[in-house]
């Protein structure tokens, strides 16, 4: 994650009036483009999409986000959306995150909180992407997104490993898959042993039973605003909209074989968006190309039939490791040698200053009467013996 500085204050205090113009402008398209993604989910969607499907779950009714109902893939949208304009949305929406994680409380508190302007301004990593207004604060502005991608995709992937292998007994035939998923960075995995990995996760845990922790976990490894969340719903909802977006641009690129009529740059750009292709890699287009196929690969292999896909799980644990970094962990070994309750030594400095006047005052003092008292005693006995 990049540090707050005074010069990247203010280089965004130059960019602030241009760059929220350009988000600005960018809001009336990209509303055009969700109207038309949200009307033919309304008219053209499964039912369940619509009316949020009831489950049940262990004692009672709830409403919940469910992958099985509620991430739809729309096989004709092409007709009405292209993919530039569905790529514009998709980074609009995390754009959207947030300037309103900022405006928000700017509003209600009746503008106060623009007290803490200086603070947003100075970091790159929750600017929107239309802040930069020159190739050189582009690349600061993907650097800054990258360095928090790698500070918590390792965070967040193994949690969900520990987790399960805690709970549960990974069965045998998924052990290869597995431990595939989660293999370092630079490492090819087989993706199709991770795709079938997918059938057990959803076994043992469904995405509408997703914990609030582990939706943050998946936010900050996103790089999208975790707060203000109100609950894991609010989370819950914006990782649904985005992979939602994602697999539906992913199937209008396969359907169309759009892959290779894209620029170097827009297929960079089309693997960032999944979290695919750091750009201090700089990988070749057919090393990002090869990602993009295993990828597609993890999806599941009846992703261009029935719209299917792996669970949201399987998928993000695979995409993070591409920013699993050991050279970006900010703990040593050290740290395990540390006392565990460093933090509480200053509640317990009045204790240990009573405990150290009560060793050298009265606890000294009966100590030396009762030794005298023994010297006494065994000298009475030699005098007796004698």
């Amino acid at each position: 994650m990049s540090a707050g500085s005074y010069s990247v204050l203010a280089k965004n205090a130059k960019q602030l009036i241009p760059g929220l113009a350009a988000y600005a402008g960018s809001v009336g398209p990209n509303l055009g483009t969700l109207k038309k993604i949200k009307d033919r989910q309304w008219n053209l969607g499964p039912k369940e999409h619509k009316e949020q499907k009831e489950m049940w779950d262990e004692c009672y009714w709830k409403k919940g986000i469910s992958q099985k109902y509620n991430m739809w893939v729309d096989q004709e949208l092409h007709t009405e959306v292209s993919r530039k304009e569905l790529a514009q949305l998709i980074q609009w929406k995390v754009d959207s995150w947030k300037v309103a994680t900022v405006s928000l409380p700017c509003a209600l508190t009746g503008g106060y909180g623009l007290i803490a302007a200086p603070l947003w301004l100075g970091n790159d990593t929750w600017m929107p992407s239309s802040m930069p207004q020159t190739p050189e604060a582009l690349a600061e502005w993907r650097a800054s997104q990258d360095l928090y991608r790698y500070k918590y995709a390792a965070a967040c992937i193994y949690p969900f490993k520990w987790w399960l292998e805690m709970t549960v007994h990974i069965p045998e035939k998924y052990h290869a898959g597995w431990e595939e998923m989660f293999e370092k960075n630079d490492v090819r995995r087989d993706a199709a042993k991770i795709a079938h990995v997918s059938k057990m996760y959803e076994c043992f845990q469904p995405f509408t039973h997703i914990r609030r922790q582990q939706a943050r976990m998946i936010g900050r490894a996103m790089g999208i605003p975790t707060f203000p969340t109100w609950s894991k719903i609010c989370l819950h909802a914006r990782i649904r909209e985005y992979w939602e977006l994602i697999v539906n641009e992913d199937f209008m690129v396969r359907k169309q074989n759009l892959l290779a009529t894209m620029s170097d740059e827009e297929v960079q750009d089309f693997a960032w968006r999944r979290y695919l292709s750091p750009y201090d890699k700089k990988l070749t287009r057919e090393q990002v190309v090869q990602r993009i196929e295993d990828y597609w690969t993890v999806l599941g292999e009846d992703f261009m039939t029935t719209g299917k896909f792996s669970s949201v799980f399987v998928i993000t644990s695979y995409v993070f490791g591409f920013y699993n970094e050991p050279a970006y962990l900010e703990g040593d070994m050290s740290e395990l040698d540390s006392n565990d309750f460093e933090g509480m030594k200053e509640f317990g400095k009045d204790t240990y200053l009573q405990r150290l006047e009560f060793e050298n005052g009265p606890l000294r003092d009966q100590v030396e009467a009762h030794g005298q008292k023994k010297l006494a005693e065994i000298e009475a006995k030699l005098k007796a013996v004698q």
